[in-house]
């Protein structure tokens, strides 16, 4: 077996795959006398018909599926060994590849298209201008947080008589059950913050600002994902192959699009597909990998809400890690888990490595602002290979 590897643009090349006699003979033979051994002809007993019929009846078959094996086991053998990062997947050339006979041919020719990965350098190191949105908690929140958190652990009111009597009137009508708020007491303090010791309502007040910020700072970090991607993808000098990925698009998709809308929401896709190789870049440059373990103790703590598993009965330990490994049985929830967890190594890497400008805006200021933004995740139906698919990482990590 030959293969050359032609260039045919700054990013794109073309494949030839010459194959001969010599790298299938052996294994047509095998699979013929295996059809010799195994064939029910009606006439023949079993084991005994004649290998030129066997040829005539299965031969075209078997040649067929052991080049089509070749053709593909070569591609895949030839790219990894070559080190050649492609785009999608090699597609064939219909212009070069002729007509197959396997009645007459002993010899083919077969010519594959490939899209060929950039080269690029990624700008995390430069001021992109990207604002860190603060949410502010001001003290109309905190006190709007405390007059609903006493009025949750608040006690009912019993009606007195004539309400009573009222109700009793007309028992038809909904009404709401008053209710007493808890006193600003140590023990309230408890029931909403167990284990703080919390013991004056100024503590109890920072805390639940504290705990607005925290949340606030999660929600926000949303927005601040969404803008570093974007400024990454506008940043990097990142050139595709875009005719051979709108081929791509239009073959791997099967008649589900026109060439028309891949025309259409082209840019949209080379935008996701520009990310994709950004975080897998810095993925495989800054070693961020996520385990298994890491997704078995996001199981356990933020789906079971188990902590103390070391101090744990040892029969239940073991029950409870029969729940995790269902839980892993189940690969959609898995693979959210592990983007979840990737997103928040990347974070923690962008946090170290780039400049942000941090704003101060209130609540009500950064809705208006990320519904402007229309935060979105890049995804987009196309198969571009993800360094942190779950089976993909798997693989690289074990």
């Amino acid at each position: 077996m030959k293969i050359t590897k032609e260039s045919t643009g700054s990013l794109t090349a073309l494949l030839k795959i010459e194959i001969g006699p010599a790298d299938y003979a052996v294994t047509v033979e095998k699979q013929i006398a295996d059809y010799k051994r195994k064939a029910n002809i009606p006439g023949f007993r079993p084991g005994h018909i004649p290998t030129g019929l066997i040829k005539k009846m299965y031969g075209r078959a078997i040649l067929a599926d052991e080049v089509n094996k070749l053709i593909s086991d070569s591609l895949i053998s030839y790219i990894r060994d070559e080190k050649i990062d492609i785009l999608g997947n090699p597609l064939p050339n219909m212009e070069k590849n002729m007509a197959i006979d396997f009645e007459t041919q002993d010899s083919f020719e077969f010519y594959f298209d490939l899209g060929l990965a950039p080269v690029y350098t990624i700008p995390v190191d430069q001021d992109l201008q990207i604002e860190n949105y603060v949410i502010t908690v001001d003290d109309g929140m905190v006190d709007k947080y405390i007059e609903d958190t006493r009025k949750r652990f608040g006690k009912p009111v019993l009606p007195s008589a004539e309400t009573a009597g009222a109700v009793a009137e007309a028992p038809a009508e909904a009404s709401e059950t008053a209710v007493e708020p808890a006193e600003m007491n140590p023990d309230f303090f408890n029931m909403v913050y167990p284990g703080l010791n919390l013991q004056t309502e100024e503590e109890f007040r920072e805390q639940v600002k504290k705990d607005a910020e925290i949340s606030f700072a999660a929600e926000s970090e949303k927005l601040l994902f969404n803008d570093i991607t974007e400024a990454l993808v506008k940043n990097t000098e990142l050139p595709l192959p875009d005719g051979f990925l709108k081929r791509w698009l239009l073959e791997n998709n099967e008649g589900k699009y026109t060439p028309e809308e891949i025309e259409k929401n082209y840019t949209s896709f080379a935008e996701s597909m520009k990310w994709q190789l950004i975080e897998n870049k810095l993925i495989k440059e800054n070693g961020i990998e996520v385990k298994d373990e890491e997704i078995r103790n996001y199981i356990r703590t933020y789906m079971l809400h188990q902590i103390n598993l070391p101090n744990m009965d040892p029969e239940m330990q073991k029950q409870y890690e029969s729940i995790v490994d269902t839980f892993m049985q189940n690969k959609e929830q898995v693979q959210r888990i592990n983007d979840q967890l990737y997103n928040a190594k990347m974070m923690e890497f962008f946090k170290s490595a780039m400049t942000f400008h941090s704003k101060e805006v209130s609540y009500e200021e950064y809705i208006k602002i990320a519904s402007a933004r229309h935060v979105h995740d890049h995804e987009h139906e196309h198969e571009l290979d993800h360094d942190h698919d779950h089976e993909h990482d798997h693989d690289h990590q074990h």
